[in-house]
């Protein structure tokens, strides 16, 4: 008797585009793809709680964590140029 194994889950196509955004948002488009990976992220996300047979909440999962990490850091970047741009106004040569 043959042992049969369960079939493999479908992957959900926005958990990989959130995990591809997520990367490329941290690298590449900072606020962009970092926002589409969390959209992506939160779309993949219901949809496999919805239906079973689909996977890739874990690549979601990491899609979002990346997407909020890069707005972060974006935000963080904008504010530091604000303060060096006002410091560098302040200054006198």
């Amino acid at each position: 008797m043959a042992v049969v194994a369960p079939p493999a889950k479908r992957t959900e196509g926005f958990a990989i585009a959130s995990l591809a955004c997520g990367i490329v948002g941290f690298f590449a488009l900072p606020l962009v793809g970092s926002i589409l990976a969390i959209v992506f992220g939160s779309v993949a996300r219901k949809h496999i709680e919805q239906d079973p047979d689909l996977g890739g909440a874990d690549m979601a999962r990491a899609g979002v964590i990346i997407g909020w990490v890069g707005v972060a850091v974006s935000v963080l970047a904008v504010l530091f140029l604000i303060v060096v741009a006002i410091a560098v106004s302040h200054s006198t040569f």
